[in-house]
């Protein structure tokens, strides 16, 4: 299989890797809008640089989208149009307007195309969205969502809630099976001279309504003194799970306890199992298998979500997702 990556950035580099290491892929062609970079990915991993991204996708099999979120739709649909299958990075574009017209456009389409909420394909997320399905969990009650960034991020724009929370809530509604009917949202600005304010705050707290009516809340900051950290519990009438609680975990106690392991310090680190698996998932999909990754329906539900914790950070109220 011949298999495209639009994009030579962080996480270009990230699937090419993955890629080039799938026993499905017999050739990676790498293209990027700066074609030094796109050379130089192609040949760290013994792939191909294209000069091109349509030229890229047009002798492939399948393409993995991993540029910004701006350019996803006119890449999704330039593959769509030639038929090739697609794993694209969330979000599925820059606006939901967008994502929404995209997903009825490859709707219409019938070719496959799956949205990269890569924690799907964490073990101790599907652990727990195991336990939940087969009601070992009991009936649900709360769950808690948690990322912090350690240090600051490449750009002072900060969308943490359409391009980091975006997979709290995507996994929100995954892991519970139920859809969400509100969200509130409250920000704080802590490090105001670093950060844009015309995008969103530095650390966000969302609270979140269940149609199963469990609730949830996300937490999110770009500010953790210490590593990577995601976590996820989940509490039932039966059980009470924790996904991501590892010696790695870089959350310093003062219980009586021993020291810790290394932390984590990046999502390519702490997510690199859960990527692999993902473009495997992908292309057993691509050949006829089972298909398990996120839709595009899924993509736009998570979008839809962040969308409103944003209108509910700029009106100070809850916001209803009901239609």
């Amino acid at each position: 299989m011949r298999v495209a990556v639009i994009g030579a950035g962080r996480m270009g580099h990230v699937q090419a890797a993955a890629l080039a290491s799938a026993e499905a892929v017999d050739e990676v062609v790498v293209a990027d809008v700066d074609a030094d970079r796109a050379k130089a990915l192609a040949g760290e991993l013994g792939a191909l640089a294209a000069s091109n991204p349509m030229d890229a996708l047009e002798s492939a099999d399948a393409a993995v989208i991993a540029t910004p979120p701006a350019t996803h739709a006119d890449l999704v649909r330039a593959a769509v149009d030639r038929g090739c299958p697609v794993l694209c990075e969330k979000p599925l574009t820059d606006s939901l307007a967008a994502a929404t017209d995209l997903a009825e456009y490859v709707s219409a389409a019938g070719i496959l195309v799956e949205v990269g909420f890569h924690r799907r394909f964490d073990h101790g997320y599907l652990a727990a969205r195991s336990a939940v399905s087969e009601g070992r969990l009991g009936r649900l009650h709360l769950m808690r969502l948690q990322t912090t960034e350690t240090g600051l991020p490449p750009s002072p724009k900060t969308n943490l809630l359409r391009n980091t929370a975006i997979h709290d809530f995507d996994l929100v509604r995954w892991l519970s099976g139920d859809e969400v009917v509100s969200v509130y949202a409250e920000g704080a600005d802590r490090e105001r001279r670093t950060f844009d304010p015309r995008f969103d705050p530095d650390t966000i707290v969302a609270s979140l309504r269940l149609s199963g009516g469990a609730v949830a809340a996300v937490t999110v900051t770009r500010l953790s003194p210490g590593g990577y950290d995601v976590r996820a519990e989940l509490v039932g009438s039966a059980d009470h799970l924790a996904v991501g609680w590892t010696e790695r975990t870089p959350v310093r106690t003062v219980e009586h306890s021993g020291a810790r392991a290394d932390q984590w310090t990046s999502w390519q680190e702490r997510f690199a199992a859960a990527y692999r698996t993902e473009v495997t998932a992908f292309l057993t999909a691509v050949a006829g298998g089972v298909r398990s990754g996120a839709t595009v329906r899924d993509a736009v539900a998570a979008q839809r979500i962040a969308d409103a914790a944003r209108r509910s950070l700029d009106q100070g109220c809850r916001i209803s997702l009901e239609r």
